[in-house]
């Protein structure tokens, strides 16, 4: 046994503790191994799984992040959408409203230059 680590496990002979050792002796039964082969496949297992699980846990959280950046980002195109929506709609219905103003008029046809339209080529000079 110079090249081999050992545990030892106890268990109480009563409550929860002498079921799990009443499971392990069955178990080593039907499985055809001693105690401590049948107590090394149930570790291997164990961790085996955990591994597995670890991994899938992993995999979830990243499918989860992904799926967050992803709503956000479609929550962003349709806000960014509904705005820009809104604010036509909101220049649609402040044109329509002048268009419904009677106050405000375009000046009648005229074969006239208005007093003062052609001032900004004064300026270009």
């Amino acid at each position: 046994m110079g090249d081999k680590y050992v545990a030892t496990v106890r268990f109480h002979m009563e409550g929860v503790e002498a079921e799990l050792y009443g499971r392990i002796m069955e178990g080593k039964k039907e499985a055809g191994l001693s105690v401590p082969d049948y107590i090394k496949q149930i570790l291997t297992e164990y961790f085996a799984n955990k591994d597995r699980l670890d991994k899938q846990k992993e995999i979830m959280i990243q499918f989860r992040e992904e799926m967050l950046s992803e709503m956000k980002q479609t929550f962003r195109e349709c806000f960014s959408e509904h705005v820009f929506f809104s604010d036509a709609m909101a220049i649609e219905e402040t044109v329509m409203a002048k268009k419904q103003d009677d106050s405000i008029k375009l000046p009648e046809q005229s074969e006239e230059i208005p007093e003062g339209a052609l001032e900004f080529l004064n300026d270009m000079e």
